[in-house]
């Protein structure tokens, strides 16, 4: 599986009803992503590098679902659909793959 869809995998899979705890650092949400991978093809690194880039490209709400479906393996779809503006979420994952791609691949 490429890279790209990978990223776009795991979002559309790996998402939680719960907000992400403040306390949780980045290691912490990598490492549970990097565990729970069945293919076993994301590393430490490009999670890491990843999730610089949704820190810094994604609005604070769709990025605290993201981390923290990162960090429990459950499936938010609905939640981010009910967001305020859910047509910003698609443009928002697709800068953050466009974005990956220039900055951890």
């Amino acid at each position: 599986m490429s890279h790209p869809k990978l990223i776009v995998g795991a979002v559309s899979l790996l998402i939680s009803p719960q907000l992400v705890l403040a306390d949780r650092p980045p290691e912490a949400v990598c490492q549970k992503m990097v565990e729970g991978d069945p293919s076993g093809q994301i590393t430490m690194e490009e999670c890491l590098c990843t999730y610089n880039v949704a820190d810094t490209v994604l609005d604070d709400d769709i990025k605290a679902l993201l981390f923290d479906s990162w960090y429990t393996g459950e499936n938010i779809t609905e939640q981010l659909n009910a967001l305020p503006q859910p047509k910003r979420v698609p443009r928002q994952l697709k800068t953050m793959e466009q974005t990956f791609n220039k900055n951890c691949l």
